[in-house]
């Protein structure tokens, strides 16, 4: 078998260079553009599909050197694809990938897909190329509707999401939790899946000078909580605010909010307008920013608060930590796991407002945690570095091609 393998990679509903923060950018283009350059470095060849509409400012191809390329495909907007628009949606969307193949001269070893929209163009090319698939669902429809916020996920996502499971030769889930969640609502067999936790960079994320980034991000003096993350009700920011007003007699801090591109009208009808309600300035809204430019807030933090109802990868949970931030999270994704390993995370019995308040007050008051009481990185950390994670997926790849059955896939 060949030590490298050419890989045809999904990522349709979201570009993977596209800024974090947006309604439909955030952790899965993070760790899909992460994962790309790891597995680019060790010599594998990648073309990563996407869409036009989500990074229309780009060439359709564009590429990203060792042998890595990503090609942007015209589509419909993906938040108004429904079931009636789905076959065709998926049906253009293939036509443009066998066009970009014939081409090319393309030929691939395995299909990875990332989102369930992913994931059913990813069956399809698993049946016309006979080669594996390896499906990544990063959240689940189920799992969002059992929670009860915002709008709920169509009928037609949650079926389609079981026929990509009942199809697909492996799913990978990023944390045991995740996998546990998915067999409890989902008819899919248990050793399908395989749990390898989402990566960090930990050149770029680790601690640095506390007054120079705060410099850097335009902060004075007061405490700063951070949050960073989309604005989305699944994240539970609306928890946090609620949370602040609470505490109305404290002036020593502010909440930092990261994230959200304007144009939610979760942020801007609800969320702003609660901030300028109640809170008198307490919240400052930056919106979206740079990737590579979230380590500097991140240090400049005294700690970040992760409110969410569900999360999957826990990225800023890890990006936090990496800094030496301290952090309050509910238990979600792989949290739990991290709070077990790391002196500086603290859970949340929930994200209820007043719990949130609670720790927010303890985490103000208590030296404990400083961050200059933990100058280095957590040792733990360094299991997910992307590079760790890149060989574990490899090692997944490497089995499933191994197993594949021709014909049977």
């Amino acid at each position: 078998m060949n030590n490298t393998f050419n890989i045809s990679l999904l990522s349709l509903h979201s570009c993977p260079w596209a800024k974090p923060g947006s309604r439909y950018t955030g952790g899965m283009n993070v760790y899909v553009k992460e994962i790309v350059k790891q597995l680019g470095q060790k010599g594998h060849s990648i073309d990563i599909y996407t869409t036009a509409n989500s990074c229309c400012d780009q060439k359709e191809v564009v590429d990203l050197g060792n042998h890595c390329h990503l090609i942007h495909l015209k589509a419909d907007e993906y938040g108004n694809i429904t079931e009636n628009k789905l076959n065709l949606y998926v049906n253009n969307i293939l036509e443009s990938i066998y066009r970009y193949k014939e081409r090319t001269g393309r030929s691939y070893d395995l299909i990875g897909s990332h989102y369930w929209l992913s994931g059913l163009v990813g069956v399809q090319l698993q049946k016309s190329w006979n080669i594996p698939h390896v499906a990544m669902f990063h959240t689940l429809g189920a799992i969002k509707n059992n929670l009860g916020l915002g709008i709920l996920e169509p009928d037609f996502r949650i079926r389609n999401e079981q026929h990509i499971m009942d199809v697909c030769n492996r799913i990978i889930t990023l944390s045991e939790k995740d996998k546990h969640e998915l067999l409890n609502r989902y008819a899919v067999e248990n050793e399908k899946i395989v749990t390898i936790p989402c990566g960090i960079n930990l050149e770029q994320f680790r601690p640095r000078d506390k007054q120079l980034a705060r410099k850097a991000c335009g902060l004075d003096s007061k405490k700063v909580a951070l949050y960073v993350g989309r604005i989305d009700p699944l994240k539970g920011l609306d928890s946090l605010l609620k949370a602040v007003s609470m505490l109305k007699g404290r002036n020593d801090f502010e909440l930092v909010v990261i994230g959200g591109d304007g144009k939610a009208k979760y942020e801007s009808a609800m969320l702003k307008d609660m901030s300028k309600r109640d809170m008198q300035g307490k919240v400052d809204f930056r919106g979206s920013i740079a990737h590579e430019e979230i380590h500097h807030y991140y240090n400049a933090a005294d700690f970040c608060v992760i409110p969410s109802h569900y999360e999957s990868a826990s990225l800023v949970a890890l990006e936090a930590l990496a800094c030496g931030t301290p952090i309050i999270a509910a238990d979600v994704g792989g949290i739990k796991d991290l709070a077990h390993k790391c002196p500086i995370c603290r859970l949340s019995e929930d994200n209820t407002p007043a719990n949130l308040a609670i720790h927010i007050t303890r985490m103000l008051e208590s030296d404990e945690l400083r961050p200059e009481n933990f100058p280095d990185q957590c040792p733990c950390l360094t299991e997910y570095s992307w590079n760790n994670v890149a060989d574990k997926l490899i090692s997944e790849y490497r089995d499933v091609v191994s197993t594949f059955s021709p014909g049977a896939g």
